[in-house]
């Protein structure tokens, strides 16, 4: 039986549409199953992945209310833009806190002893441009990488979030665009909504898989344990389906 949404075991082979794939995730064990190879990592790569997890899932929701949206006979009723401003809105929080859990994996790594660097993705850019030489090359490597689709996907999230902006949805008919506007800088973004979430989706996951890349070469991660893990749940198809069909609503917004 498909999990509603969960972590689990996965037996390495090509995921299903109810399955999300990290290496962030291979990390995970409950408690009450710490594989002893990775004990002395469990608190911080397992609460990590549980978090990314976790996040996944809500994003799911979010992304299948959207797309419900979608459909010829509902984009046009007045709800739609009021559920939809809700959805992208979490979505965006959702898509920022998993940042943050793949941040808590790095920091554990990012230097020789655990607990010396910051655990939120923002305070970890920052310091480690500041203290490179304290950085494990690995994970230097992948904190040098273009972060410029987080710097936008957090100056979103903290308009909507703590500077009194709204992500206002306008529709065409057709497709939906986010209008964030703020009371200080003015229009921050008017672009089509579909393509903006699928491209942080996208940079997440690339970013996850990175970091784990850098993490288990650092702690001779187990070979059988690659590919372990999925999130699965019955919503997970929404976010296979955002990446698929984003493209088709792309058209400018006004």
């Amino acid at each position: 039986m498909v999990a509603l949404g969960t972590i689990v075991e996965s037996d390495g082979t090509p995921t299903s549409e109810n399955e999300f794939y990290s290496g962030l995730l291979d990390y995970y064990d409950h408690w009450e199953s710490i594989d002893p190879r990775l004990a002395e990592h469990h608190e911080y790569l397992s609460r990590a992945a549980d978090i990314f997890g976790n996040d996944i899932v809500n994003m799911a929701t979010y992304t299948n209310e959207i797309l419900g949206w979608l459909q010829p006979e509902r984009i046009r009723e007045s709800s739609s833009v009021v559920s939809v401003s809700g959805m992208a809105k979490a979505y965006l929080v959702s898509l920022r806190s998993a940042c943050d859990a793949v941040a808590e994996a790095l920091s554990y790594k990012a230097c020789e002893k655990p607990a010396q660097a910051p655990t939120d993705l923002r305070g970890l850019l920052t310091w480690a441009q500041k203290n490179e030489a304290r950085v494990q090359q690995p994970v230097m490597a992948v904190l040098s990488s273009d972060f410029e689709w987080f710097w936008n996907l957090r100056s979103l999230r903290d308009h909507v979030v703590h500077h009194g902006a709204h992500a206002t949805i306008h529709t065409n008919g057709r497709q939906f665009n986010l209008w964030v506007h703020s009371p200080r800088v003015g229009w921050v973004t008017r672009e089509p909504l579909l393509p903006l979430l699928s491209q942080k989706l996208q940079s997440l996951t690339s970013f996850a898989d990175k970091a784990a890349i850098a993490i288990n070469e650092l702690i001779s991660f187990p070979q059988d344990r690659l590919r372990s893990r999925v999130v699965s749940g019955v919503l997970i198809p929404a976010l296979h389906k955002l990446v698929q069909i984003a493209r088709d609503y792309a058209e400018p917004s006004p």
